[in-house]
């Protein structure tokens, strides 16, 4: 006799849906009490190097709150960033890449507390290896941002901001399982006394290998296990004067199977991720209350080394049919200064020293170095309240590619206290990175070569963006935002000809000019009764300009859906999401057509759900992902239905 799991999902949201209505039903007078309107009020510094309230910040900004954060039951980034307009996860066998203004994850440079992570595999940074335990939001800034951030930032920035304790001692706790062997646990304990403020915290994930397509044994999605620890601390030396320290150390050990030619081999994987920052901030000033606005001077170090060693073993020999190991290390130092010239403008001034190191047998010679330098300047000039222009630049000395200049023009126009308009104008590059211009591998499960090209030149864009943000009432907020890159130089993998393996052998290129385009629109509704709501819709296009050939691997239409009901005096929260994209683009035949056989299919992903405080520091929590059991494994990965459970104490 079999189970069929698809016999409880209504059961079990008639059930979370009757129980959201009886506490509701309960508790409506009480609940008046607690409602709440859109906020706007909180902090962000990615898109400026400095702190702006949300709502003034000069450029278009993205955030996503702790609260929301939680709300999701995310395990990891990628799953947190999924659920936001104008964001797309795409997930394959290198992991959860993201992708903004249609283009792809290595445009996006990825920030943990203002620093670059290491450790992307055929270009994607997976977002699946970053816990959310230690989260307090997320930044996302949109379109080209070199004037600050320098290379690898055509695309948009995604700054992780980690969390300070918020009390003087805290502890928390949690463990949820899944179908599919699927186990996350996660801990944190939080000190804050007198100067000093820490927070360490610890999680473990595993999940087994799975098979969605059972016409061979080659697995989707590989198993793993894996470790994650991160501690950040502040120290007050003096009033003005504060240590900043953080780290993390991330380690996972993955296993899957692929079958060739009635040949199966054996995946193995071991990564390491370990980094380090030491900053001091000094506030020049400091108690002087005529001061318009602090005049800061930071220092930082940061070192992060990623150990990536991946091993092929013939089932049928037990001998390795090949090894690697990949060490990537980055080392940089940087220093900023900021200061208030004349009341109005707000000066930011730094400069960074970075030097990359690659060592791998899939490159030539074994082991590249990359040294750049860079200088940064920034201006904001506010002559009066309502008005904002930021004018900035980035110098990059590239060891191999000389010096770059990426100039930026943003402005902010507050039409009223509700109504907001902000456009700007930036240009992006992104240099070769170690595998487009040194590497020489070979799949030998599948038989195809890559090979690097030492003569690429470095990619760039033009990037425009307006966007309009308007306040309806206290509890409706609009969105829409709106973009055009135009490419240059953009980088592909050419095929060249046959492998000795006789699978097909590519050579990165600079062969294309491109260009995306679209708009980003979302309106949230804040707390009316308890229940709240959100919804956002992206719309793509983008071309290759020579061809004329759809980019590939990129939906025109997506969408956004959340309904979300919160009981502040019980305790009781339901939150239902769903997430849509139409057809993309999976292959082109060779004519420059996408016809409806190389198309990969829409689908509609539905996740809910509900949590429950108990005893007022126990929470409880249900819930069921891919609700409708959406698979498609030609073109997805995604695991089908899943019921999910989990507890979480804290003191």
């Amino acid at each position: 006799m079999f189970f069929s799991w698809k016999k409880l999902v209504f059961p079990i949201l008639i059930l979370l849906l009757t129980f959201a209505i009886l506490s509701y039903a309960e508790n409506m007078n009480d609940t008046s009490k607690t409602d709440h309107s859109v906020e706007l009020e909180p902090v962000v510094v990615t898109a400026t190097k400095t702190p702006h309230r949300l709502k003034d910040t000069p450029i278009i900004t993205n955030l996503i709150t702790r609260t929301e954060i939680e709300a999701t039951g995310a395990e990891n980034i990628g799953e947190v960033l999924e659920h936001k307009a104008g964001i797309i996860i795409h997930r394959d066998g290198h992991g959860d890449g993201v992708q903004l203004q249609g283009l792809d994850s290595e445009y996006v440079l990825i920030l943990v507390d203002g620093e670059p992570q290491v450790g992307r595999i055929a270009g994607k940074l997976d977002m699946a290896r970053m816990a959310v335990e230690n989260v307090e939001r997320i930044e996302i800034v949109k379109g080209a941002t070199a004037s600050l951030f320098g290379n690898a930032a055509l695309a948009g920035v995604i700054n992780i901001i980690t969390r300070k304790a918020a009390s003087p001692v805290s502890v928390q706790v949690s463990q949820s399982i899944e179908q599919n062997n699927t186990f996350d646990s996660r801990g944190t304990v939080g000190l804050q006394q007198d100067r000093f403020n820490g927070l360490l915290t610890l999680s473990a994930n595993r999940r087994a290998p799975i098979d969605l397509d059972t016409s061979n044994l080659t697995t989707t999605i590989d198993g793993y296990a894996n470790i994650t620890g991160t501690i950040r601390t502040e120290y007050q030396l003096r009033p003005a004067t504060n240590l900043l320290f953080s780290g993390q150390y991330f380690t996972q050990d993955q296993e899957g199977i692929s079958e060739n030619d009635s040949i199966i081999y054996d995946r193995l994987g071991d990564i390491e991720n370990f980094s380090g920052s030491l900053g001091i901030e000094h506030e020049f000033g400091f108690g002087n209350p005529q001061r318009v606005s602090p005049t800061l001077l930071t220092g930082k170090l940061y070192a992060t080394r990623y150990d990536d060693e991946s091993t092929v073993i013939s089932r049928e020999t037990k001998k390795t049919s090949s090894q690697n190991l990949n060490i990537q290390d980055l080392l940089k130092g940087e220093i900023q200064f900021d200061t208030t010239l004349w009341k109005k403008h707000r000066l930011t001034l730094g400069g960074e020293v970075v030097l990359e190191n690659l060592q791998s047998q899939r490159i030539e010679g074994g082991e590249r170095d990359i040294f750049t330098n860079s200088l940064f300047l920034q201006n904001e000039f506010r002559p009066i309240t309502a008005f904002a222009l930021v004018i900035g630049g980035r110098l990059d000395i590239h060891s191999e590619f000389g010096t770059h200049l990426s100039p930026k023009l943003s402005s902010l126009y507050r039409v009223t206290d509700d109504f907001r308009i902000r456009a700007s104008y930036g240009q992006g590059f992104r240099a070769p990175d170690f595998k487009n211009l040194y590497l020489n591998f070979t799949n030998v499960t599948s038989g195809y070569q890559v090979l690097g090209n030492p003569s690429l030149q470095p990619e760039s864009s033009h990037n425009w963006n307006l966007g309009v943000e308007y306040q309806l009432t206290d509890s409706l907020l609009g969105r829409i935002h709106m973009y055009r890159n135009d490419l240059h130089n953009l980088i592909e993998a050419e095929r060249i000809g046959k492998s000795v393996l006789g699978g097909s052998k590519f050579e990165y290129q600079n062969i294309s000019e491109a260009y995306t385009e679209g708009v980003d629109m979302e309106i949230i509704i804040g707390s009316i009764g308890g229940f709240s709501s959100a919804v956002g819709y992206a719309y793509l296009r983008g071309a290759n300009k020579i061809t004329g050939l759809p980019l590939l691997n990129r939906s025109t239409h997506n969408g956004t859906f959340k309904l979300a009901y919160l009981h502040l005096n019980s305790g009781f929260q339901v939150d239902l999401r769903g997430r849509y994209a139409s057809p993309w683009g999976f292959f082109d035949d060779g004519d420059k057509v996408l016809e409806p056989q190389e198309l990969a299919p829409s689908y509609w992903i539905w996740n809910i759900r509900a949590a429950k405080t108990l005893f007022k520091s126990l929470k409880a929590s249900i819930g069921c992902n891919n609700i409708f059991d959406f698979k498609n494994p030609t073109f997805y990965t995604f695991v089908g239905r899943s019921f999910y459970g989990g507890l979480s104490l804290a003191y």
